[in-house]
């Protein structure tokens, strides 16, 4: 039985499990079948606290079992699971992940956690407005890493395209060997976006941290848009933030539940 904690940041869910405390063998077939929604607890992601050199480390993989060097709503969590567990004491700290040391800050009031702020690091732009070609639309696509492979698709109004009939095909393209994230956004004025994210290994989900970076640093380049924007999601609101060549991430997280997991049993849950 494996005792979990499952939080959300803007409608990306996930679970964290202390590593400290156990032993997880097989983490990936343990991501695929706790995040089932159906057989499992259900999640976007897994989690695991892990230590690597001297830091608290963020193991993530994704809902089918896949690693993701980075996620920008998963490390929010992450980092609220720390400090509500008293496994960091400060309000400012460093998480490690496979994309680097990400800086952290949690933005308190007098009673909880009301953000976190997120130093995402410098973006690493591969191509602007490339042309893509998928099925019968020729689209143009910029392709930045933003701590993991992400592609930026501007429209006129998300309402009026067909994002499910493309989106899986963009993500498994030929041009990427090892399949990348798709953002969606259509620019409402210069400190406001609207963002849809189809998410490698997971599909469309209610918001993307990185995505959500990975856009307003293309926005800036491609439309002008200020340094800080209101990125609207789905699941809520990000604020991105553009300081000297650092991409700043604040948005809220929530504790959900908890319980104890028996993989290919029942769940009880809190």
């Amino acid at each position: 039985m494996l005792y979990f904690e499952k939080y959300q940041g803007t409608g990306n869910d996930f679970i964290i499990i202390n590593g400290l405390d156990c032993n997880i063998t097989y983490p990936n077939q343990l991501a695929i079948s706790i995040c089932d929604r159906h057989y499992g607890v259900g999640a976007d992601g897994l989690m695991i606290v892990k230590e690597k050199d001297q830091n608290l480390y963020m193991d993530f993989y994704n809902a089918d079992g896949t690693i993701a060097p980075m996620c920008g709503n998963g490390i929010r969590c992450f980092a609220k699971y720390l400090y509500q567990h008293e496994l960091v004491k400060d309000d400012k700290f460093i998480i490690s992940t496979l994309a680097g040391l990400m800086k952290v800050e949690l933005i308190k009031n007098d009673h909880d956690i009301e953000e976190v702020k997120i130093n995402m690091g410098h973006p690493s732009v591969i191509s602007v407005n490339q042309e893509i070609t998928v099925l019968d639309q020729v689209l143009k696509m910029s392709v930045l890493t933003m701590g993991t492979l992400h592609g930026v698709i501007f429209l006129e109004s998300l309402d009026d395209y067909p994002l499910s009939k493309y989106a899986p095909l963009i993500e498994q393209h030929e041009m990427f060997p090892n399949r990348i994230n798709v953002n969606f956004c259509e620019v409402v004025n210069e400190s406001t976006l609207k963002v849809i994210t189809y998410e490698r290994g997971v599909g469309f989900t209610k918001s993307c941290g990185t995505g959500s970076s990975a856009v307003a640093v293309i926005s800036k380049m491609v439309n002008h848009t200020d340094n800080k924007v209101n990125v609207f999601v789905s699941g809520g609101k990000l604020t991105i933030e553009q300081i000297n060549q650092n991409v700043y991430l604040l948005g809220p997280s929530e504790f959900i539940c908890c319980g104890y997991y028996r993989e290919g049993g029942k769940n009880e849950t809190i």
